[in-house]
């Protein structure tokens, strides 16, 4: 398409009309005679090429315009975008050009001979078929009245076809990341990086670079009931539409395994994020020992490592679903703990020693006042032994399998993860202590 643009700044005028100007005979699917061309005989035909656009693509439409009349020439020439469509050039003639249309002055096209007029459009991101309008005058500056020429409808073609869909997708490397309760979600782990992107494409997969599309996010999947807050809405420039990274930038308020978000725009096809977290409480781990813990109305859960050195240790209560089989009733609020690298990966080698403590009001509406009869359900990303004689499965968490099952007593024999004790505190509350490893989840 670039080969068909007219330039015209440093041609004489003979050069002008040679350069717009090609016989009849080159454009002979437009020069058949029509019964449309009445009254003044002030007849044209156009042609556009391509009839058909790829959605939020940018290119260069080629119009050929053919006067047809028998004696007076055609001077100028209005195009108009179909709905959707962005002008952002044209040349041919005295060309000039809004967002919506192209102006071509100064044609001077006498009778059989024809221009070729290029606009430069971006398509819309979807919609049905239609058509480009156009208007043709005597006039060479495109002004007065009764010197209208009339388009010759059946040796015209001015179709305009939208194929495919825009899309959106969350940029590579700029995908959330795990971070704290309320605190900014980025696209690097515990908010250390820039904020979250969102790439407008266009109907080829393609970055659509002149997109001003706004984009939204919202929660997709919520496994702590969380809401999402801050800033939500971005308009994409370049194509992109970026989240801020600072305390304005997007938050989540309640800790969960799992989370995604879903980025949508009117029109375009929408996205969803990657699963990340977010924990209860989040905190660097300067020394060998570390120690966290997350609270509920009915479940205090404590951890300690001693594997955190450089790292980080998250913990949280609830934000996650599931379950050991069998008879076994879950009373308590789910206990999640990881320690976690500067990139947020769990380390599958970690070793904790941990205290779920349910409250008294749980023991005493359980039908199980002793401790003795409290077992923890346990859930890992690698394969553990489970109580003999206790059903043990699978559960999907994050995308990630997960192993359930509950846990044995530790012995000599058993490592973790195991039950170490059985409590009740004098304020009835019940406490469980455990060993536990890898990536796990806890409760009772």
């Amino acid at each position: 398409m670039a080969k068909a643009r007219l330039t015209i700044a440093a041609l004489s005028a003979a050069a002008i009309a040679a350069a717009l100007l090609t016989t009849a005979a080159a454009t002979t699917a437009f020069a058949a005679t029509s019964s449309t061309c009445v009254s003044s005989g002030k007849c044209y035909a156009a042609g556009v090429t391509p009839a058909s656009v790829v959605a939020g693509t940018s290119q260069a439409v080629a119009f050929t315009v053919t006067n047809e009349a028998a004696t007076q020439t055609l001077g100028s020439v209005q195009i108009t975008a179909p709905s959707g469509f962005v002008v952002t050039g044209a040349s041919g003639g005295t060309a000039s050009y809004t967002s919506d249309s192209a102006l071509f002055l100064d044609l001077s096209l006498s009778p059989g001979q024809s221009a070729s007029l290029i606009v430069d459009a971006t398509a819309p991101c979807g919609g049905e078929s239609s058509a480009w309008g156009i208007e043709a005058k005597q006039s060479n500056q495109f002004n007065g009245s009764g010197n209208d020429f009339v388009l010759n409808q059946l040796n015209s073609q001015l179709s305009a076809t939208v194929t495919g869909s825009c899309s959106l997708a969350f940029a590579n490397g700029e995908q959330p990341a795990s971070t704290a309760v309320g605190q900014p979600i980025t696209s690097g782990f515990d908010s250390t990086a820039t904020g979250i992107a969102v790439e407008v494409l266009d109907g080829n997969g393609d970055l659509a670079a002149t997109s001003t599309a706004a984009v939204t996010l919202a929660i997709g999947a919520n496994p702590g009931s969380g809401t999402l807050s801050g800033t939500t809405t971005s308009d994409a420039t370049g194509g992109v539409a970026t989240f801020p990274a600072g305390s304005s930038g997007p938050s989540i308020d309640a800790a969960g395994a799992g989370y995604t978000l879903v980025a949508t725009s009117p029109g375009i096809t929408s996205a969803t994020s990657q699963y990340f977290d977010i924990w209860g409480s989040l905190q660097s781990c300067p020394g060998v020992s570390c120690t966290s813990s997350a609270s509920s109305k009915t479940t205090t859960g404590t951890v300690t490592t001693s594997s955190a050195t450089g790292q980080y240790l998250g913990a949280g209560l609830g934000g996650v679903s599931y379950s050991c089989g069998g008879s076994y009733q879950p009373l308590s609020d789910p206990f999640s703990f990881d320690v976690l690298s500067s990139a947020g990966v769990p380390d599958s080698t970690a070793q904790f020693s941990g205290t779920l403590e349910v409250s008294k009001s749980v023991v005493q509406s359980s039908g199980h006042p002793g401790a003795s009869t409290w077992q923890l359900c346990y859930s890992s990303a690698a394969p553990f032994t489970t109580l003999s004689g206790a059903p043990d499965g699978t559960v999907t968490i994050g995308g990630t399998t997960y192993y359930t099952g509950l846990l044995p007593d530790c012995s000599n024999s058993q490592p973790a993860p195991c039950v170490a004790a059985r409590n009740k505190d004098n304020a009835g509350d019940v406490l469980v202590t455990f060993l536990a490893s890898g990536d796990p989840f806890a409760r009772t």
